[in-house]
C-alpha cells in the first residue's frame, strides 16, 4: 500500500507539471524513471530478505554474492512513459552456495537462490491486488529467453555474447542497458560486459541491412498514425542511433549512452552526426514522445496511435497547446516524413546492396 500510494502521488505530481508545461518531455521521462526505480529497489530489498530467510545468504567465496538488475528499453534509457513496461535482466556475481542463517535449513545454489528471488520480485511488482498493479515487468529480453533461467551469473551473461551466440537485435537492445540495482563495483563490471558485447563482433555492412529489415518488419503491423512503430516514428530514431552506436562504439565509447537524446548529443560531439541532423532528430523525438505522454494522461485505449474520435482529437490538441486537431495531424505528417527521410538517407549510405533488405 505504501508503494502504491507513493507511485500514485508522484505520478500525479509529474502529470500536473507535464500538463502545465513546467517540465519538458525529457525531464518528465527522467522523473518517471526515478519513480519506477525507487519502487523496484524497495520491492527487491524486501524480497531479498524473504528469500534469505528461506535459503540462506548467497555467497561468492567468502563474501555475499550480489544481485544486479539491468534495465533495458525505455527504463534503461531513462525515458519511460506513465504506463511503460519495465524491461529488466536479473544478474548475479558468480556461482556458489548459500550459507543458511538458521539451523536446520539446507543450503542451495546461487543460481536457484537468484531465480527464486527474481520470481518473487516479478510477482510482487506485477500482481494485480486491491490497489492495482505496481508495474508490469518484462524479463523476456534475457539471453536465455522465456524458457531459460530468470537469473544469470555475470560469466554466463558475458559468455552468451562473447561466444557468438547472441543475435544482432540482442546487442542492439544492450545499447539501452543501464544498471538500476546493485553496488557501484558490480554495476561497473556489468557495464563493462555490456560495452564489450556491443562492439564485438566487429561491425559489418550486413548489420545495417539486418537492422533495417527488423525495423520494416515492425512497421508492417503499425498504422501511419502510430507514433512509435509507424513510418517516421520514434523507432526510426532509436534504430538509427543504435546502428551508429554499434558501428562506432569501439572507436568512440562516449556515444554508448542509453538515453536517445543524450546519445544524439554525443554522436554530434564525436563528429558522427551533424548538428543539424541531431537537432532535427531530437526535436522530432521530443514531439512524438510528448504526444505519447499526453495520450497516456488521457488514458486512451491505443497508447501510440493518434486518436480517430473527434472528442479525443480536440482534447489531445488542447493538451498540446495546438489550436485545431488538423494542425496536429499536419504537423505529425510533416515530422514523420522528415524523420523517415533522415532514416533512409543514413541507411542508404550504409547498405550498398539493397537486395539484402
Amino acid at each position: 500500500p505504501i508503494l502504491h500510494a507513493f507511485k500514485n502521488a508522484q505520478h500525479l505530481r509529474v502529470g500536473v507539471r507535464d500538463l502545465i508545461g513546467k517540465d519538458d518531455i525529457q525531464q518528465t521521462h527522467e522523473a518517471l524513471s526515478n519513480i519506477a526505480e525507487v519502487c523496484l529497489n524497495q520491492v527487491t530489498t524486501a524480497a531479498f530478505q524473504k528469500v534469505v530467510e528461506r535459503f540462506g545468504m548467497p555467497m561468492a567465496e567468502d563474501r555475499e554474492c550480489e544481485l544486479v538488475i539491468l534495465a533495458l528499453g525505455k527504463l534503461g534509457g531513462r525515458e519511460p512513459n506513465y504506463h511503460s513496461d519495465l524491461d529488466i535482466v536479473f544478474l548475479y556475481e558468480s556461482a556458489g552456495m548459500t550459507q543458511p542463517t538458521r539451523r536446520g535449513r539446507e543450503s542451495t545454489t546461487n543460481q536457484h537462490f537468484f531465480a527464486q528471488l527474481a520470481q518473487r520480485i516479478i510477482k510482487d511488482m506485477t500482481d494485480f491486488g486491491p490497489y492495482g498493479r505496481l508495474f508490469e515487468l518484462d524479463a523476456r529480453l534475457r539471453p536465455s529467453g522465456r524458457s531459460g533461467s530468470l537469473a544469470l551469473s555475470f560469466v554466463e551473461f558475458e559468455r552468451h555474447f562473447s561466444a557468438g551466440e547472441a543475435q544482432l537485435f540482442e546487442r542492439q537492445a544492450l545499447c539501452k542497458g543501464r544498471v538500476v540495482y546493485g553496488s557501484p563495483p558490480s554495476a561497473k563490471q556489468v557495464l563493462e560486459i555490456i560495452h564489450r558485447a556491443i562492439i564485438s563482433p566487429a561491425w559489418r555492412d550486413s548489420h545495417a541491412a539486418e537492422i533495417l529489415r527488423n525495423r520494416l518488419r515492425l512497421e508492417k503491423t503499425a498504422t501511419d498514425t502510430n507514433l512509435k512503430r509507424g513510418r517516421g516514428g520514434t523507432v526510426d530514431i532509436e534504430f538509427l542511433v543504435q546502428m551508429l552506436q554499434l558501428k562506432h562504439g569501439e572507436q568512440f565509447p562516449e556515444i554508448l549512452q542509453p538515453g536517445t537524446l543524450d546519445a544524439l548529443q554525443n554522436l554530434t560531439k564525436a563528429g558522427l552526426l551533424s548538428a543539424e541532423d541531431a537537432k532535427d532528430l531530437g526535436e522530432s523525438y521530443r514531439f512524438l514522445r510528448g504526444i505519447e505522454a499526453k495520450l497516456r494522461l488521457m488514458n486512451t485505449t491505443k497508447r501510440h496511435d493518434l486518436p480517430t474520435m473527434d472528442q479525443q482529437k480536440n482534447r489531445l490538441a488542447y493538451l498540446l497547446g495546438i489550436d485545431r486537431p488538423d494542425q496536429l495531424e499536419s504537423q505529425h505528417r510533416r515530422i514523420a516524413k522528415a524523420t523517415r527521410h533522415q532514416f533512409d538517407r543514413f541507411f542508404a549510405a550504409m547498405i550498398k546492396d539493397r537486395s539484402e533488405v
